[in-house]
C-alpha cells in the first residue's frame, strides 16, 4: 500500500484503527504494569514533539537527558506509589533541574527561561498523561478507561465529520481556522450520545444524570484541550506536532483532547 495515493482522510482512518485495536486489546486484556510502560513510551514521544516545538535549542545534554528521563519515569512513579508517587516525581524533576542550573549556569538568564519550558512539558505531559494510571487503580478501572476513550473519539470524530458537512462559522479562526461552530455542537452531541449508552451498559449503578453531566464535561474540556495544542502549535509557527502518525500529525495532535480528560475523570470516581 504506498501511502502517497491515499487521501489524508483515508490515512486518518487506517490509522486509527491501526492504532486503536491494539489499543483497546491492552485495556482490556493487559497487566496493569502494561499500561505503565505505554503511557512512559507515549510521554517520551510528546515530550520530544514538545521540544521541537517550544523547547528552546543548545540545551545542555543533562538537560535534555533529565528531560526525558522524567517523562518517562513519572508513570512509572505514580503506578508504584499512586498519588504520591506522580507527585513525588514532579517534586524531584523540578528540584532536579533547578539543582543543574544552579551548579551550571546560575547567571545565565537561558537557563530560566529553558527551566520554564520544562518545567511546562512535564505539567503538560507525563503529569496528565499519569493521572490514567490513577484511574487504573480504582473499581471497575478497564470500563472507566473505555468510557473516557470511546467519548472523546466520539467528540472528536463527530466534530470532524459535522464541520465537514454543516461547517460554516468559525469557532475560533485566530488559533484553528478549519474548526467551526457546526462541527464544536456535533462533536458535543456525538459525545453525549456515545457516553449515555455507554453509561446505561457500564455504570448501572451510577445515575445516568451523573454519567451526562460527566460526559458533557469531558466534551467541553477535551475541545479546549485540542485548542490549546492548537494554540501552542500556532506560536511555534507549526501545522503538526510531528508526522509520527499519517493522517493525523503527531502524538501530541492524538492526544490533545485526553490530556485534561485524564484528571476530570480521576477527580469525579475518587
Amino acid at each position: 500500500m504506498n501511502w502517497k495515493e491515499l487521501s489524508s482522510h483515508q490515512q486518518r482512518l487506517i490509522t486509527g484503527i491501526s492504532l486503536a485495536v491494539p489499543l483497546f486489546a491492552l485495556i482490556g486484556m493487559g497487566p496493569p504494569w502494561s499500561w505503565a510502560l505505554l503511557v512512559s513510551a507515549v510521554s517520551v514521544l510528546a515530550l520530544w514533539e514538545f521540544e521541537g516545538l517550544v523547547c528552546p535549542a543548545g540545551s545542555p545534554a543533562w538537560e535534555r537527558w533529565l528531560y526525558y528521563a522524567l517523562g518517562w519515569g513519572m508513570p512509572w512513579l505514580t503506578w508504584w506509589a499512586a498519588v504520591a508517587g506522580l507527585h513525588g516525581g514532579l517534586v524531584l524533576g523540578l528540584f532536579l533541574v533547578l539543582t543543574g542550573v544552579l551548579l551550571s549556569a546560575p547567571n545565565d538568564p537561558a537557563g530560566l527561561n529553558r527551566l520554564a519550558h520544562r518545567a511546562l512539558a512535564w505539567l503538560y505531559i507525563p503529569y496528565m498523561l499519569s493521572f490514567i494510571l490513577l484511574i487504573g487503580r480504582a473499581e471497575e478501572a478497564r470500563a472507566w478507561i473505555f468510557f473516557l476513550l470511546l467519548v472523546t473519539m466520539a467528540g472528536d470524530a463527530g466534530a470532524y465529520y459535522c464541520g465537514k458537512a454543516f461547517g460554516s462559522r468559525k469557532l475560533y479562526q485566530r488559533v484553528s481556522p478549519n474548526k467551526t461552530v457546526e462541527g464544536s455542537m456535533g462533536g458535543f452531541l456525538c459525545s453525549l450520545a456515545v457516553g449515555g449508552a455507554l453509561g446505561a451498559v457500564l455504570f448501572q449503578s451510577t445515575p445516568l444524570t451523573k454519567i451526562a453531566g460527566l460526559t458533557a464535561v469531558l466534551s467541553i474540556v477535551g475541545q479546549l484541550g485540542d485548542l490549546f495544542e492548537s494554540m501552542i502549535k500556532r506560536m511555534s509557527g507549526k501545522k503538526d506536532s510531528s508526522q509520527i502518525l499519517p493522517g493525523h500529525g503527531g502524538i501530541l495532535d492524538r492526544l490533545d483532547s485526553l490530556l485534561f480528560v485524564f484528571p476530570v475523570v480521576w477527580f469525579f470516581i475518587s
